[in-house]
């Protein structure tokens, strides 16, 4: 009988048992994968503000980064810079197994290929019921008991759906590559409907390799295809481009990240920025507030929904607003034509823009850029102009 079993190693997971068991718990840790990281498709982006907050490991960082240069779909660019790093690029599937070494460091126990196919709540435990694969891919099943559980799957949803609780509503779709390319200084996002309609595609440095990719809400591949072709990247690019993989992202959280005895965090709770689509930083976040929910409820000798709800309660508070006013621009983004994209990227340096860049910008946390961003004088402008254009249609 341990006291929490975690499923899935993925950052989130190993924050929670890192945390829970420098507190002492018994922790295990289940993942399907015969190894961390592996798969994995991600820009590799993560806000400064993280390994700050939670002390993240830093030998799988690459390089950080304090701005990034915007292309419009008419072809102007402008490079937006806070004066300040605001986000770091690392080897995420390094940075995956780091994450798990701390928390093994920790006193946390992790078994790898091992597939978890049921969760059940008792009386006073949690029962997981799992397929462990060997060298040749067969497997035999087996089981596990704790006194609580953390879900961590990421977005495989089967464990969420057989515990009576409901997937995100909404997602988008991402494709990348990691390409051989020229000229690539920063992170570079590109607009516009040919590019990614009412999203977007970036080139991201990683070392000697640019990962090149795409998010939309469906034919990612397409648009990634596409998008190789573009006039800024298709002159750079040195060679084939090969090994495009996608990933859903959910952009809606769940209506309930709990039961009795069971917590859900990062994407399997789509506790991801909706306005970029990442999450890792929101989910290691919730992996600690998981973690915590969980030291209080055992401190109370109580696992009851009642008491576990806190855990939502809390998340709620750090990025339920974030979530809320991401979902409001990412819609108002979604309006804007090609044309006021362009007008938009054009008038950046002519404008109060790169105040508001210098003084809110946040690579995690956007409510309060956006905010400002939206009493812009020129943002405003084309807003009510989008507004007056539909309204008249």
């Amino acid at each position: 009988m341990h006291d929490v079993v975690v499923i899935g190693a993925g950052p989130a997971g190993s924050q929670a048992a890192a945390s829970l068991a420098q507190l002492g718990y018994d922790v295990l840790v289940l993942e399907e994968h015969p190894q961390i990281g592996v798969p994995t498709t991600c820009s590799g982006l993560i806000g400064a503000e993280a390994f700050e907050r939670f002390d993240l490991p830093r030998a799988s960082v690459i390089r950080g980064f304090d701005s990034a240069t915007f292309h419009s779909p008419k072809g102007s660019s402008a490079t937006v810079g806070a004066g300040r790093v605001m986000a770091y690029v690392v080897r995420r599937c390094e940075f995956d197994q780091t994450m798990a070494q701390r928390a093994m460091a920790c006193g946390a126990t992790y078994l790898l290929s091992v597939q978890c196919v049921g969760l059940e709540a008792g009386q006073d435990h949690v029962t997981v019921a799992a397929i462990q694969r060997g060298p040749e891919g067969d497997g035999r099943p087996v089981s596990f008991t704790a006194r609580a559980a953390v879900v961590a799957t990421g977005v495989r949803y089967g464990l969420v759906g057989r515990l009576g609780l409901d997937r995100p509503a909404t997602f988008l779709q991402a494709a990348q590559a990691e390409v051989s390319m020229d000229g690539v200084e920063r992170v570079e996002v590109y607009l516009g409907r040919e590019v990614a309609p009412g999203n977007f595609a970036w080139a991201i440095p990683a070392g000697p390799m640019v990962r090149l990719g795409v998010c939309n809400g469906s034919g990612v591949r397409q648009y990634l295809h596409r998008f190789l072709e573009h006039p800024a990247i298709a002159p750079r690019l040195r060679g084939p481009v090969t090994g495009v993989k996608r990933k859903a992202i959910p952009i809606a959280n769940i209506s309930r990240s709990f039961r009795e005895r069971i917590l859900l965090v990062g994407d399997a709770a789509g506790q991801v920025k909706v306005t970029t689509g990442g999450g890792i930083s929101y989910g290691i976040l919730c992996g600690h507030l998981a973690a915590a929910a969980l030291d209080r409820a055992f401190g109370l000798g109580d696992l009851s929904e009642r008491v576990l709800a806190d855990y939502e309660r809390r998340w709620r508070q750090e990025i339920g607003v974030e979530l809320r006013v991401g979902s409001f621009f990412r819609r108002l983004g979604g309006m804007l034509s090609d044309e006021q994209i362009d007008r938009l990227i054009r008038a950046y340096h002519d404008s109060d823009l790169p105040e508001l860049v210098r003084r809110w910008a946040d690579f995690e946390r956007h409510r309060k850029f956006i905010l400002a961003l939206c009493r812009s004088p020129v943002f405003f402008q084309l807003v009510w102009g989008c507004f007056r254009r539909r309204s008249l249609s």
